[in-house]
């Protein structure tokens, strides 16, 4: 459960420095609501880990392949949300990179979280 909450403060600090420290330094307005933005690839992150926590005690073999199959759905959702708000940045054209940066920060967080997870799966079957 400690890992949920590290997760869910994760998700605040990153959405409290976008709102209040990244779009007022890059003068950005606030057309693509922000806290959408964190939601998509903050929830989509806990549900990964949420999964592969299920996964590793149930099913250790598939693991692997349940986390990529969460990351390519989640790639996909990044680029349908990308897509769905193509006009707004196309006026502005630091959102795509903001964005961007928001999820390999996410991605980041989310296998510092999962690599452990693995490797001690790894290591029991081994003994």
């Amino acid at each position: 459960m400690k890992h949920v909450l590290y997760f869910i403060i994760f998700s605040l600090s990153l959405f409290s420095m976008h709102q209040w420290l990244v779009l007022p330094y890059f003068n950005i307005e606030d057309t693509i609501p922000v806290y959408f933005q964190h939601l998509l690839l903050g929830g989509f992150s806990l549900i990964i880990f949420l999964a592969a926590n299920f996964g590793a005690k149930h099913y250790p073999d598939y693991v692997g392949f349940g986390v990529l199959g969460f990351l390519t759905l989640k790639m996909i959702f990044a680029t349908i949300f990308v897509n769905f708000y193509e006009d707004q940045i196309i006026t502005q054209p630091h959102l795509k990179y903001v964005f961007l940066v928001l999820y390999f920060l996410y991605l980041s967080f989310l296998l510092l979280k999962i690599v452990p997870l693995m490797n001690k799966i790894s290591v029991e079957k081994k003994q």
